[in-house]
């Protein structure tokens, strides 16, 4: 979401997904197209932020390296 957007708009979404997510059928699609499901407490902007800037410190010193550009 874009920064800014109002909490109860953040809240309302976030339940969305962490229902969508508890879904059998969707959770088995995931699963297929190899994608990981984060555990219920996970689920929260605020840890997929962290994970998001965990990703970013990771990756970002290999891509500089190897002189990897966006297209």
């Amino acid at each position: 979401m874009p920064k800014g957007t109002p909490k109860d708009v953040t809240a309302k979404l976030t339940a969305a997904v962490r229902e969508s997510l508890a879904d059998p059928t969707v959770q088995k699609r995931l699963v297929e197209l190899g994608q990981d499901i984060p555990p219920l407490e996970q689920q929260t902007p605020e840890a997929l932020a962290a994970h998001h800037k965990a990703e970013i410190e990771k990756w970002w010193p290999i891509i500089k390296a190897a002189n990897i550009k966006g297209e």
